[in-house]
């Protein structure tokens, strides 16, 4: 339950190298990789036909040239969402395994699950049977009882809990017993969060990584804060400004 990063800071290459190349596309990924990512995160979706594709939306209107453009993943078949462009390139929506097999074995992959509709067993089920024996996966989302019936059927995998507000009330609280709970790996917070709720779950047993970062200066200041990683559409250039060593550390 544990994966195997170098000491951080830790730079994660958002949706691959979102800021270079078209999101979540095996175009992305390579440049990530190729920039020198830590770590590349992904979204992951259902198909209506229980397939499990890399797609961020909740519909599909930036598919363009794709008559589906007015549906959203969970309604459409995964052959169907082969065809069509996005970014401005001729390129279909990538499978999870079409993903995992472009990245070397040893590189961290994050998956993030957004379900809208779809069965939550159902697509914690095929999760599962997708990541099983890759050892580099880290299964994050902001639904927590997606995460809860990630771990029951795949109770060595790391998981990380997503948060978005955490100037609620009581709720780092929350997130901290879910994270144990859960026996979570990492937690993985918005970088707006206040400097007090951020120190405090850093000084924890469990790496905190922010999103979405792109200014040097502001990852900085988190790292300072105790935070392990950030997520950044710019991974190579972030790096660099960081004084960090460039270039590809996975083959």
């Amino acid at each position: 339950m544990s994966l195997r990063l170098p000491r951080p800071p830790w730079i994660v290459g958002h949706r691959g190298a979102a800021g270079e190349a078209p999101e979540n596309t095996l175009a992305s990924l390579a440049l990530a990789l190729e920039q020198g990512a830590d770590m590349i995160e992904i979204d992951v979706q259902l198909t209506a036909d229980g397939g499990l594709v890399v797609f961020h939306d909740e519909s599909l209107e930036r598919l363009a040239g794709s008559d589906l453009r007015t549906e959203s993943v969970d309604r459409a078949a995964l052959a169907a969402l082969r065809v069509g462009s996005f970014g401005g390139q001729a390129i279909g929506i990538p499978g999870l395994g079409e993903a995992i097999a472009a990245l070397p074995a040893d590189c961290p992959l994050n998956i993030e699950l957004k379900r809208q509709s779809a069965a939550t067993a159902r697509l914690a089920a095929g999760l599962v049977e997708q990541v099983e024996g890759r050892c580099q996966v880290l299964v994050s989302s902001f639904d927590w009882p997606l995460l809860e019936e990630v771990r029951r059927l795949g109770p060595t995998l790391p998981l990380a809990l997503l948060i978005d507000d955490l100037n609620a009330p009581d709720a780092a609280s929350s997130l901290v017993a879910a994270a144990d709970r859960l026996e979570a790996w990492s937690i993985h917070v918005s970088a707006k969060a206040a400097e007090a709720a951020l120190r405090g779950l850093a000084s924890g047993p469990r790496p905190v990584i922010c999103y979405t970062v792109n200014d040097a200066i502001r990852a900085q200041e988190l790292f300072s804060w105790g935070v392990s990683g950030v997520f950044t559409d710019f991974p190579g250039r972030l790096r660099l400004a960081l004084g960090l060593s460039p270039g590809p550390q996975f083959h």
